[in-house]
């Protein structure tokens, strides 16, 4: 059991949730690791898009519930435990590179909650979605449900918590859950061709919309300072280049200065 990490030379890094047995849920390690990683890729100034996905046909079916009886034993205990996951899984939300769910199967709890913590998720026509977690008698975070709000609204949230069903791709998309649904077959290639889309287009600008956006979400008046920001954009490397680029009709070669 294990996440894994690999990195392509254009830029577009690949975290591996990587326990197939398991349908991919997570253990304490692999959320340490989890979080491990993602700090490491938002240091990195060479990453250009992170592709989220599962192995062995399931994105993630959360927290591997065969460990709750050692570690959640008690509301004290459940506490500590969301404490620390949550810490780890926030580096995802929290990280400067655009990122991209490529989910096939399961993804539910855990995973549906990884899932829309990015920025665009690309999922498989045969893709199954929930968090039925009133099945077992437990209530998710007020964190939890507050990124899940923040994706689909609080109406939406709490039909999904409120039924407990799992349901398929057309209904997570009519729900605003998902970016694309695409053929079963098709999921991996679309998921890195929007992954390399990205990746070739200009680091800074992503990493400022991906910014303004935080900005615009926290529902706060905006500072003169992070007003300016949205032009500072002028003053870099990868503009001048972009706009010489375009006016001879050739693809720029972006720094990411």
């Amino acid at each position: 059991m294990s996440i894994d990490l690999n990195r392509e030379p254009d830029g577009v890094a690949t975290v591996l949730m990587n326990r197939p047995a398991k349908r991919n849920a997570f253990t304490l390690d692999m959320y340490r690791e989890f979080g491990r990683l993602m700090g490491e890729l938002d240091a990195d100034d060479g990453v250009r898009c992170v592709v989220l996905r599962g192995a062995g046909g399931a994105f993630c079916a959360g927290s591997d519930i065969a460990g709750f009886g050692d570690e959640r034993d008690g509301a004290a205990q459940a506490a500590d435990y969301a404490a620390f996951t949550l810490s780890m899984t926030d580096r995802l939300k929290h990280l400067r590179h655009p990122t991209v769910a490529c989910i096939e199967g399961v993804c539910v709890g855990g995973g549906l909650e990884l899932a829309a913590l990015c920025d665009i998720r690309i999922a498989g026509r045969s893709s199954r979605y929930g968090i039925p977690v009133n099945r077992i008698g437990l209530t998710v975070d007020h964190q939890e449900l507050a990124d899940l709000i923040a994706v689909i609204g609080a109406t939406r949230a709490l039909e999904i918590l409120l039924e407990g069903h799992v349901f398929g791709a057309d209904e997570a998309m009519s729900k605003g859950l998902l970016s694309r649904v695409v053929d079963d077959g098709q999921v991996v290639e679309h998921a890195y061709a929007t992954a390399r889309r990205i990746a070739a287009a200009a680091p800074l600008v992503k990493r400022w919309h991906k910014r303004f956006a935080a900005q615009l979400r926290a529902g706060r008046p905006l500072t003169d300072a992070e007003r300016r920001e949205a032009y500072a954009c002028f003053g870099t490397e990868d503009y001048r280049r972009g706009r010489e680029a375009f006016a001879q009709k050739q693809v720029p070669a972006f720094t990411g200065r």
